[in-house]
């Protein structure tokens, strides 16, 4: 059977989404919210409060701090940290890790990354770094003991970028372990695409207790309550509604990583016998969130470009996302930063397909996407020659 690209049916009709929110049961978020509403306390209430106590709980944290947004946390908390030198980051991350040292008016010290995680290393990280910034790439959990060993090592201070890290576990010699206690914070996002969904949000997640007080005055322009700001803090507030929808999502948090592990694996065996595709490995004792599923692709021996083979699969009604390319360090706003060869980031940003990926994706869809690859592969040649 040929590919759609050549005339065959389409694996989805209509095309599959690349990423669904799992929504929450709208009148479970409306009880919660009554009291909000009845009392006008629409930001920084008692639903935030209670978001901060059960995440803090969750990840095995003293503090969290409920924010605006992920790339909010991360500003605020280097702001706090008040580095004054080059911030280590990977360029293999998307481009808001990136954003937050800029806004510090911080210069970025871009590094490569693991050819097998796809995340930093301590041996990535340049001499100098005043601040380091650990990334879980699409979930997967970076060397946390290894970042911490090099910052302890070096007086560095290090933080994470733990957006796609909700569900997240990682061993450090005692079991696994949420993500949430390493480092001097972990910023987790409450976006529509994260396991771990507010709609919109973020939690910064600490055992530093003059760090959690200065962000809780930072997200509210700095002012401490009498109007007299200490520093210039932004607002940075979470509405109620959004701490109601993370509290509910908070509940099915396991559930929904349990099934997104089970179509990771699932992609895994019907991907794994193609010539030319990789995947991303999840450290010994660890796992992923599997924010996203994504594959390497090996054109000259899959028989097909990377390009190729996502318009390829456009026309199956199957929609991708190149994550991460460009990345970082090549994208016009950071062109002028003095990178070294970041060779594996480029390899990889120039190879990599992430996959439709939710917390509901039925597995059935996952079939029809390896037959569609499948069927690609074998008309590898002519698909070639349709662009």
């Amino acid at each position: 059977m040929k590919p759609a690209i050549l005339g065959g049916a389409p694996a989805f009709e209509p095309p599959l989404a690349f990423a669904r929110p799992t929504t929450e049961d709208p009148r479970r978020v409306l009880t919660m919210m009554e009291h909000s509403l009845a009392s006008g306390m629409l930001t920084n209430g008692p639903l935030v409060r209670h978001l901060e106590e059960r995440a803090a709980d969750h990840f095995g944290a003293r503090y969290c701090v409920a924010v605006a947004s992920c790339t909010l946390g991360l500003t605020l908390v280097i702001q706090a940290l008040d580095v004054k030198g080059p911030v280590a980051l990977p360029s293999f991350t998307f481009s808001a890790t990136a954003h937050a040292i800029r806004w510090n008016g911080l210069p970025p010290a871009f590094a490569d990354c693991d050819p097998a995680s796809w995340t930093l290393r301590p041996q990535d990280v340049a001499f100098g770094a005043e601040l380091i910034i650990g990334v879980h790439v699409s979930g997967v959990p970076c060397d946390v003991t290894g970042l911490e060993t090099l910052a302890a090592t070096t007086g560095a201070a290090l933080i994470f970028d733990a957006a796609h890290g909700a569900g997240s576990l990682v061993d450090i010699g005692e079991g696994p372990v949420p993500l949430g206690r390493f480092g001097r914070a972990e910023v987790f996002s409450l976006t529509p695409t994260k396991v771990l969904s507010g709609a919109e949000g973020g939690l910064v997640v600490t055992d530093d207790a003059d760090l959690a007080a200065q962000l809780r005055i930072a997200r509210d322009y700095g002012n401490p309550g009498d109007y007299d700001t200490r520093f210039a803090g932004l607002n940075a507030r979470l509405s109620e509604f959004h701490a109601a929808l993370a509290l509910a999502s908070l509940d099915h948090l396991e559930a929904r990583v349990s099934h997104r592990n089970r179509v990771a694996d699932h992609y895994r065996e019907v991907l794994g016998d193609l010539p030319g595709i990789r995947f991303q490995q999840v450290p010994l004792g660890a796992r992923s969130s599997y924010k996203d599923f994504t594959i390497l692709l090996e054109g000259e021996a899959f028989g097909a470009s990377r390009d190729t083979v996502v318009r390829a699969l456009r026309a199956e009604g199957i929609d991708t996302r190149p994550y991460y390319s460009p990345p970082v360090h090549r994208q016009i706003a950071y062109r002028e930063v003095a990178t070294p060869e970041l060779p594996v980031t480029d390899q990889l940003a120039a190879r990599v397909i992430s996959l439709p990926m939710w917390s509901h994706l039925p597995l059935e869809a996952v079939e029809r996407i390896g037959d569609a690859m499948d069927r690609i592969h074998n008309h590898a040649d002519e698909v070639g020659h349709t662009g």
